[in-house]
């Protein structure tokens, strides 16, 4: 039986306790140490990419807001303290780009075939014990087609290019995250077999394009993702969540010099 949750706030899903592909991708990146001592800010890009999401992923609930031309002003400083659950409220200019983003991704029709696809459903969250490691894991995929036996995630980026969005994927482990939610959802019961990326440039021309895992490297990242997590539960039962840097390192003389 297929377990998941729908309409869950963004806000009560972070609130609750479970691994996330965000940890495991800092763990897997740099060190345990940094998992637990890194903090979720709101930065612009950070309020520009959940605009986005809900633009393209909530469409009909109208969460973006337009406010006034600055974030200093009172007025604007009025206007976020009435803002409800799940809403985003941003400047004048901020807005315009959000919603340029938004028809970027409409305006392909390979990415709006999924966007707006009849048996799509957004943003369900998932919470499963791993077999594997013991520890609870939960992911939140921004678009699911169970008849296409794949999960999508929204990004926006710098370039949404092959080449460029490839780079994108090795240095911010995106192939981790692909890989945890393929598990997560299939743990659930699932019949999740793919993933892929929705890629929206943040730049004019706001160009979008669609990059599907290839199966190769969904194992790969299956499989160190199973090591990440051994890691975690390992850091877990013994309350040690430290860098493994050792005391010092030496710096050697480069080739080059």
């Amino acid at each position: 039986m297929a377990n998941y949750i729908v309409g869950m706030s963004n806000e009560e899903y972070h609130s609750q306790s479970g691994i996330s592909s965000s940890a495991v991708k800092s763990v897997y990146k740099k060190t345990l140490a940094h998992w637990k001592g890194e903090k979720r800010t709101q930065t612009a890009a950070f309020t520009m990419g959940s605009a986005v999401h809900a633009l393209l992923l909530e469409e009909d609930r109208n969460l973006v807001k337009k406010g006034p031309k600055t974030k200093a002003s009172a007025a604007f400083k009025a206007q976020k303290e009435e803002l409800n659950e799940d809403e985003v409220l941003l400047t004048e200019v901020e807005y315009n780009v959000a919603n340029r983003i938004a028809k970027g991704a409409l305006d392909n029709p390979n990415c709006k075939s999924l966007l707006r696809h009849k048996e799509r459903v957004n943003e369900v969250s998932i919470f499963q014990q791993d077999p594997i490691s013991g520890l609870l894991l939960k992911t939140r995929p921004d678009l699911m087609i169970l008849s296409e036996q794949t999960v999508y995630d929204v990004k926006t980026t710098q370039d949404a290019s092959p080449r460029g969005f490839s780079n994108e994927c090795y240095k911010y482990s995106y192939h981790i995250q692909a890989a945890f939610y393929v598990y997560v959802c299939q743990l659930a019961g699932l019949d999740i077999k793919e993933f892929g990326f929705i890629a929206c440039e943040k730049t004019s021309p706001f160009i979008s394009h669609l990059h599907i895992v290839g199966p190769d490297l969904l194992e790969i990242a299956t499989e160190q993702l199973h090591r990440t997590l051994g890691v975690i539960a390992e850091a877990e039962e013994q309350a040690d969540f430290g860098t493994g840097w050792g005391d010092y390192s030496i710096l050697e003389r480069p080739k080059w010099l």
